[in-house]
């Protein structure tokens, strides 16, 4: 209903043009196709199609090597699309290599320029994006503060929160055949890649917990990871499209564990709204930002320490039928509220407010809309 409600509002289809990463199962795929889905002509460029992934330490060496023709090459493709297409914004999902000469030059096209960053902007020191974030008209923000002194050196017009979603062509319940069970039934899972602090509170459980059947899925693990018996329960690289789902409905308790850097602290992310719309239980970091999400033991379980989270981990084992209530309350929390369909929505909105603010004769370097 909300979808037909807001397809009336739109008098002339928008056109976006589309940048991110989008294989089956990227955050930036889920956001393209959203709109799409919303009625609007979505002119995408892959960014892989440019700089491919590479696993090799050879080949990424030779990349590395190509990076700035390739880069060249990625912003001429983004002009000559947008000579042709003419959208009505451009939304960079992240927008690595795209040089400050082009967001300039589609300005002065007349395309409106949005920037949606999944990750913490104090990772993207002397990166490109330091020097292009404040050529966009918004930076919608997956995160409400800014770590250590990232205010200093990022400037945006205008930024606004905007947390990070699900998408529901991937992360809802599915029935699990018998060789998913095999493969991913455990008592606690992990999916997310390594950092040092996530490590340290997995090291502590399971000194807590030697004995505990955990399963640990995600990138640089096996080569960062320096504690024997947390080495010992990963399984693999991380789980892309309907393999992170069947892992999360399989495990009976799902670890949503936060962190970057010491430096670089989510309270919330991808992992936070994608296990409950699988259907999964997720015990999740306390903090006020989740609270404001979910409710504390009735649609997810929160803790504060890896001692409370064995302590969680023992009762909720014990006790399935507790667990699967809140599982199934969490899923009725997060779907459809916390979708990227709805957060397309908060971005198609922005844009009509800053249109209308822009024909009425306002400037440009305001924050507009329902924020």
């Amino acid at each position: 209903m909300w979808r037909q409600i807001y397809f009336q509002t739109i008098l002339n289809m928008v056109r976006v043009l589309f940048l991110g990463e989008n294989w089956f199962g990227s955050c930036a795929r889920a956001c393209c196709f959203a709109l799409r889905r919303l009625g609007c002509d979505v002119r995408d460029i892959d960014l892989q199609t440019i700089f491919p992934q590479l696993r090799m330490r050879s080949s990424r060496v030779v990349l590395r090597l190509l990076a700035p023709r390739l880069m060249r090459e990625y912003n001429q493709v983004i002009l000559e699309v947008s000579r042709q297409f003419s959208p009505d914004f451009l939304l960079a999902f992240k927008g690595s290599y795209v040089q400050l000469e082009t967001l300039r030059e589609l300005r002065s096209l007349g395309v409106a320029l949005y920037n949606y960053y999944p990750d913490r902007v104090l990772l993207a020191r002397h990166t490109s994006l330091e020097r292009t974030i404040s050529e966009y008209n918004c930076f919608f923000d997956t995160k409400q503060y800014w770590d250590g002194d990232a205010a200093e050196h990022f400037y945006p017009r205008c930024r606004k929160f905007l947390p990070h979603g699900y998408d529901p062509e991937i992360h809802h319940p599915v029935e699990l055949e018998d060789r998913d069970r095999r493969q991913f039934e455990c008592d606690a899972c992990l999916i997310a890649t390594h950092t040092s602090g996530k490590e340290a509170v997995l090291e502590e459980l399971l000194r807590l917990r030697p004995k505990l059947d955990l399963k640990i899925w995600g990138n640089l693990w096996e080569d960062n990871c320096r504690s024997t018996e947390v080495r010992n329960r990963v399984c693999g690289a991380a789980l892309n499209g309907m393999s992170y789902t069947k892992a999360v409905l399989a495990s009976r308790i799902n670890l949503a564990l936060m962190g970057v850097t010491p430096e670089a602290k989510d309270q919330t992310s991808t992992r936070t709204y994608e296990i409950p719309a699988c259907g999964g239980f997720m015990l999740h970091p306390r903090n006020a930002e989740v609270l404001d999400l979910y409710a504390d033991r009735s649609e997810i379980v929160c803790f504060d320490s890896a001692r409370e989270m064995a302590e969680q981990i023992d009762y909720y084992l014990a006790n399935p039928e507790e667990r699967f209530a809140i599982a199934q309350a969490g899923y009725a929390r997060c779907v459809p509220a916390y979708s990227y369909e709805k957060r397309m929505v908060e971005i198609l909105n922005w844009h009509e407010d800053r249109m209308k603010h822009a024909s009425a004769g306002g400037q440009d370097h305001r924050c507009y809309g329902r924020y």
